[in-house]
């Protein structure tokens, strides 16, 4: 972790850092529009913002980057002109303190791959709500095409996907029964078969009744058939032309990717993508994030092995969770509970901890994928302009969500994946 040193410089504390970090995995994929094509909507931009990727981040850093390609434009490093390009290059970042001070410097080998059609793979997508709002997905199936989406809710954007608002990766090791919040697909009692297992009979009960709220929405059931085995109060019943027995008391729950394909007839997934980090690290405190990103690590390695343990075959995307909005929208969504900073310190050093244990291990069918660098955290959130007091007639333009963002930062998380997703399928 860097050190923090602060100096005295014409009255003024300034915060400065000996080494800042650099957050960026080794490769980085991109997916370039059709050559020779007019069509303005189908172009293709990537953009590399320097304040996602560096911490500590200061506007007094002058970033240097040294590449071929692509214009540095003061915010971020930004490729949009795809003709003549090199297919593969270097790019590296330097960050200068004053008197030109080069306090670091980091390189990632660009890939360029085509927009066309690539083979036809089964995609599926776990995380929080960010998952769960699906437009990056329906991003990436736009631009891809030939992806098929698997899981077992579907919204709005006609992709299915395990996404689930304001869960964490640890719920899915966790809900076995509806606290209200639904339940994880993936748990399942031992000793007993995917097939068999009906899940939890309130959970159930609840959706073959309604289907309207924001935890359930999108979920799609089917009534208990004889034969099957249904929780209901750490208990499990059998149950049989109406009747339920039990069969088991105080069972055992395990994440098990094997009997979740067994249960709901799931194609085999080619690539599962993994997004996790904002419902684990909004309210963390600096005190807590240690503990709290060991089990955020924990629960990812568990996740890629029970994965694996069914098919290792299958490529894992590790994403890097994206920052979050500025401290007004922090201090309107959750008054002074945490803050802009402190959540930023968690993400990015969440991201930089997944990139040092999961980047290098392509070899192991496991990616990580660069969404926080590519997601513009001003103008990419929602925003409105609001007035700077009851008795001024100034408005002021504020980011409106702490951690979500709009459609635009949606697609540019989109953007991203599509890149890595061409670059399994190239390969």
């Amino acid at each position: 972790m860097p050190r923090i040193t602060y100096i005295e410089e014409k009255d003024e504390m300034i915060m400065h850092c000996d080494k800042p970090i650099i957050i960026l995995p080794e490769k980085i994929s991109v997916l370039r529009d059709v050559k020779n094509q007019s069509i303005h909507t189908d172009f293709e931009q990537y953009s590399i913002y320097y304040k996602n990727i560096i911490y500590p981040y200061s506007e007094e850093y002058d970033v240097q980057i040294e590449c071929e390609f692509g214009k540095n434009l003061g915010n971020c490093w930004r490729l949009e002109e795809f003709n003549d390009i090199a297919d593969t290059f270097l790019l590296t970042l330097k960050i200068y303190g004053y008197y030109g001070k080069l306090l670091t410097e980091k390189s990632c080998r660009v890939q360029i791959f085509e927009k066309k059609e690539y083979p036809t793979v089964n995609l599926l997508c776990i995380g929080d709500s960010m998952t769960m709002a699906e437009t990056y997905i329906a991003h990436t199936v736009n631009k891809l095409k030939n992806i098929n989406t698997i899981g077992l809710r579907n919204i709005s954007h006609n992709v299915n996907h395990e996404g689930r608002g304001g869960w964490t990766c640890s719920a899915y090791f966790e809900k076995y029964t509806d606290d209200g919040w639904g339940i994880s697909p993936f748990l399942f009692p031992e000793g007993f078969d995917g097939k068999e297992y009906y899940g939890d009979k309130k959970f159930y009960e609840y959706m073959l009744n309604t289907n309207t709220d924001y935890s359930h929405i999108g979920t799609s059931v089917t009534p208990i058939q004889d034969g099957m085995v249904i929780c209901d109060n750490d208990k499990l019943y059998r149950y049989s032309k109406g009747i339920y027995d039990v069969v088991c008391e105080n069972p055992v729950f395990k994440f098990d990717f094997s009997k979740y394909i067994e249960r709901y007839s799931m194609p085999t997934p080619d690539i599962v993508s993994i997004l996790f980090g904002a419902n684990e690290f909004q309210i963390c405190s600096y005190s807590e994030f240690d503990n709290e990103l060991n089990k955020f690590i924990c629960n990812l390695n568990n996740m890629i092995e029970a994965i694996h343990k069914y098919n290792h075959n299958i490529k894992i995307v590790i994403n890097l969770p994206i920052c979050g909005g500025d401290q007004y929208s922090w201090g309107t969504q959750l008054g002074c509970k945490s803050s802009a900073k402190q959540y930023e310190y968690c993400i990015k050093m969440a991201c930089s901890a997944i990139t040092d244990l999961f980047d290098r291990r392509r070899n192991e069918n496991i990616f990580v994928c660069p969404m926080l660098a590519v997601c513009d955290t001003v103008n990419g959130f929602q925003s409105d302009y609001i007035k700077s007091n009851i008795y001024s007639e100034h408005f002021e333009r504020h980011i409106t969500n702490w951690v979500h963002p709009s459609e635009i930062g949606y697609k540019q998380m989109g953007d991203a994946l599509a890149g890595v997703i061409a670059d399994i399928c190239d390969n």
